[in-house]
Formats: C-alpha cells, sequence, structure tokens
C-alpha cells in the first residue's frame, strides 16, 4: 500500500476541478496581500485553489471532506483539514511581502501533504466512477429496450402471427409510450430474432437433456414443398421430468439434398451432432425411432430405421400409428367399393364449387334463405388426413337444405341450358336418394370416431399404452356398430322413413 501511495504522490497533480476558482474573483474577496492578477496567475497554477472573503481554500478538500479507510491504514488522518475544506487559511505577517511569502508556503504544504493528494486520487476516482455509471446506465437502457423487441417477436411466433405484424406491435408500443428504441424494428429482423431464440431454446434444452441423460426418440417425415424441393420435418420426445411424462417437441426443419435413406441419415445425424447431442449419449439414450411406412424409413434391409439400428444397437422402431391409422382407412376403402360412388359424387360437389366463384356466392345466398351455416366441402378420403375428410361430410351434412335449393333453382333456371339442366336434376335425384342419406350418416359415424382417433394419436403426450388402449377401444367399437347404429345412421333411417 505505501509503494501505491508513494507513485500517486509522485505524480503531478493534474485534475479539472475548478467549481470556484474557475470564475474571476471580487478584489473585495482576496486575501488583502493579493491583486487580481496575482489571484489569476495563482489560480492558473494551482486549479484548485478558491478564495472565501480575504481567505483561502481547497476545492478538493471541500467536495471530498472525508478520508477513507485505505489512506487511514497509510497515516492519512481520517478529515481533512478543516481550514482548508472551509476556506479560512489566512495569511500571517505584518508586511505585504510576509503575508505573501506565508500563503505560498501554506499553498506548498498543503500541495505537497499526503491528506490533499489523497483527496485528488479520491475526487479522480469518483469522477470516472460517475463516467462509468452513466455508460452503465445507457447499456442498461439498451439492454431493456431489446428485450422488448426480442419479447415481441417472440410473441409473434409463440402465436403464428406473420413477421410482418412486428413493425405494427413495435409503432403500437411506441404509441402506448414504451421506450423500444431505433433499431431490430423490421420483419427481416422479426425473422433473425426469432431464429436467434429458437437456436438458444433449442441448446439448452440439449444441454439439460444430456446432462440429465434423458431418453429421447426421434420422430421424422419426409414432405415436399411448394418449390417440390425435399425436407425432413424432425421431433424429439423426451423425459425431463418423473412426475410429468414424456414431452414431444418440434426440433428442426432441413432440406434434404436427396431422399434416399443414406441422404436422409445424413442429414438427420448432421442435425442432432449441431445441436449438441454426442456419440456418447445417443448410444446410451436413443431408445426409439418413428416415421412413416415408406421403405426408405423402415426397410428391413437398407432402410434408415435399418442403419440407425446397425449404428445404436439399443434404439428400437416404430411405424407412425397415424400414418398406420391412414393406411387401415385407405385398404378398407379399396376393398369396398360400394363406397366409389359416393365419394364420385363428392368429389362432384368438391369440384363444382372449388372452381366457381359465381356458384360459390348462389350457394351461399341459397344458406341464408334456408338459415343454414355453410362449411367448405372438400375430398375425401385422398392423401389428407382422416380428420379433414370428418369435416368434408360434416360440411355437406349441415349445407344439405342449401345444396338442395340450389340444384332445384338452377335446374329450374330460364337461363340455363339443357346439359347443365340435366346435370343439376341428376344431382337433385342422388340427394334424395335414400341411399345416399344413409350412406352419409354411415360414413359420418364412421369418420368422426376416426377423426377423434386420429386426434387423440397427434397428442404430443401420448404413450404406447394409452394409444394400444384407444385402438382397441375403436374396434370393438365398430364391431358393435354391426348390430347397433350410429348417431347420424340412425336420423338418416329415420328420415327415410
Amino acid at each position: 500500500m505505501s509503494s501505491v501511495l508513494s507513485d500517486t504522490l509522485a505524480q503531478p497533480q493534474t485534475t479539472t476541478v475548478r467549481s470556484e476558482s474557475q470564475l474571476p474573483a471580487s478584489p473585495t474577496l482576496l486575501p488583502d496581500c493579493w491583486t487580481v492578477e496575482q489571484y489569476s496567475r495563482c489560480s492558473r497554477t494551482y486549479s484548485w485553489l478558491y478564495v472565501n472573503s480575504g481567505k483561502i481554500g481547497c476545492v478538493l478538500c471541500k467536495h471530498v471532506e472525508q478520508i477513507g479507510p485505505m489512506w487511514q491504514e497509510v497515516g492519512v488522518r481520517p478529515a481533512l483539514s478543516d481550514e482548508w475544506v472551509s476556506g479560512t487559511v489566512a495569511p500571517y505577517g505584518k508586511t505585504k511581502d510576509a503575508q505573501q511569502a506565508s500563503l505560498r508556503k501554506k499553498i506548498n504544504r498543503h500541495l505537497n501533504s499526503i491528506s490533499h493528494k489523497a483527496a485528488a486520487d479520491i475526487a479522480a476516482a469518483r469522477e470516472r466512477a460517475a463516467l462509468e455509471n452513466t455508460v452503465a446506465a445507457q447499456q442498461s437502457v439498451a439492454y431493456d429496450e431489446t428485450c422488448r423487441v426480442f419479447r415481441t417477436a417472440y410473441y409473434v411466433a409463440k402465436n403464428d402471427k406473420p413477421y410482418t405484424d412486428h413493425p405494427d406491435l413495435i409503432d403500437l408500443q411506441k404509441a402506448n409510450g414504451v421506450s423500444v428504441g431505433r433499431v431490430l424494428h423490421s420483419n427481416v429482423v422479426c425473422s433473425d430474432i426469432i431464429d436467434h431464440i429458437s437456436v438458444e431454446m433449442k441448446r439448452r434444452v440439449v444441454a439439460k437433456m444430456v446432462a440429465a441423460k434423458s431418453q429421447m426418440s426421434v420422430l421424422i417425415d419426409e414432405s415436399t414443398a411448394l418449390s417440390h424441393s425435399s425436407f425432413l420435418i424432425i421431433y424429439v420426445r423426451a423425459t425431463f421430468d418423473e412426475n410429468v411424462g414424456p414431452i414431444t417437441f418440434s426440433f428442426d426443419i432441413l432440406e434434404l439434398p436427396g431422399t434416399s435413406a443414406d441422404d436422409i441419415e445424413l442429414a438427420l445425424m448432421n442435425c442432432l451432432y449441431a445441436n449438441g447431442f454426442t456419440d456418447a449419449y445417443l448410444s446410451e439414450c436413443f431408445m426409439g425411432f418413428a416415421a412413416d411406412g415408406a421403405s426408405v424409413m423402415l426397410g428391413k434391409k437398407n432402410g434408415l430405421a435399418a442403419k440407425l439400428q446397425r449404428r445404436f444397437p439399443r434404439l428400437m422402431t416404430w411405424h407412425c400409428l397415424n400414418h398406420r391409422l391412414e393406411l387401415s382407412v385407405n385398404d378398407a376403402v379399396k376393398s369396398c367399393t360400394e363406397i366409389n360412388p359416393f365419394k364420385v359424387f363428392l368429389d362432384t360437389l368438391y369440384a363444382l364449387y372449388s372452381m366457381s366463384p359465381k356458384l360459390q356466392r348462389e350457394l351461399g345466398h341459397c344458406a341464408k334463405e334456408v338459415e343454414t351455416q355453410l362449411h367448405r366441402i372438400g375430398r375425401i378420403l385422398d392423401v389428407r388426413w382422416v380428420a379433414s375428410s370428418c369435416c368434408s361430410i360434416k360440411a355437406v351434412r349441415q349445407s344439405y337444405p342449401a345444396l338442395f335449393l340450389h340444384f332445384t333453382e338452377k335446374a329450374q333456371a330460364p337461363g340455363t341450358d339443357s346439359r347443365e339442366r340435366a346435370k343439376f336434376s341428376g344431382m337433385i335425384n342422388k340427394l334424395k336418394n335414400p341411399v345416399f342419406l344413409k350412406n352419409l350418416g354411415l360414413m359420418y359415424d364412421a369418420l368422426e370416431e376416426l377423426s377423434d382417433l386420429s386426434i387423440a394419436l397427434q397428442k404430443s403426450d401420448i404413450s404406447l399404452g394409452s394409444a394400444h388402449r384407444m385402438i382397441c377401444r375403436q374396434i370393438e367399437l365398430f364391431l358393435s356398430r354391426k348390430e347397433t347404429m350410429g348417431v347420424y345412421y340412425a336420423q338418416a333411417c329415420r328420415a327415410v322413413e
């Protein structure tokens, strides 16, 4: 401590604290032995000097007032000189020269005193701390503004909002008086922020899984975008808490260079390694793999599942239950040819209204006349999930009065040609056919049950045990339908009677 103090005392005093001495002193305030010119010259040499009613004092000592415990350890008094703090240092001597000499001695003695130099160091440290606090305050404000922008971008992603909503939400917060800074306000930056947040969240989740050695499963599906590019959708299922159970979450979407098993395996493993998974963790905790029934995924010899099992012997592969359900429904449709006329008629309805806005408007007017809520009619039993087929059947059933009225008006309209009149007359006869009404009720009963099962199997917390119980219950329900009619089929039979 003494060496540090001696180095400090050896340095020249260049502090810039000059509150009182920066202003020209009035002759009435100066000591009697000094002139204004002498005071100006002296104040330039000793910037800490100030005058007070014919006496002098030290600005630095006045501002500091108290010495800290660090300086007391090296012999500095706890308090500074009261005369220099209060500005009551006066000259002594009978003559003017003697008084000037006494002031010079006192100034020189105070300049070289340890307490004055300690006060100078304390004042300089305070000035540096004030600057640091100012910078820290500015950084804190910028940090808070950035956090508000990040929360806004996270809201956009969490609620599936378009990125173009981000600038409008920022403007709304500005109008409400919230400080959000002047940058990071565009929709492009919103995309970057969401990517950054997702990467950080994924990194923390993976780190937690690796640290806890949580058992995990991977669910993948290959899909084609509108640009005809192949993409791999990856889901991860893991257990984070024994009391909560497994959780399934979206992990990543990758563009595939090819659709072979080797290409998919390379893309999947690179994704897992890039996000923090290691071979040691995967060998011990990678327990399950699920995909659709394509041969490139579940082929016994060269499928992706077989390749992963050779890499991780403990891995158990599984055919996705939802894909298996869709394949079962597709096989049932192919084996039951009686469904084909019904399916063809509904496809005709879809083609009729999906390609003609004019017919859609006319159908809407008919729905208002019969006070029926109109639903969109889509295809049934095609490549979509079975739940979408159920929605189409429901739309036809609820729109039945509006469809009948619209077909009747088109068939009887004077401006309709004979071919169109015959087409709509045939559709009216189809709607009035008792077989069609019963098939509509029967399909609605079956597809509603299958839709509920499909949606239940898509839950993120579904387990094999609960899925097995649901499927067994559904099989028993369909077997009982041979003897007991469903709700909508019974309504259709009563309507026919």
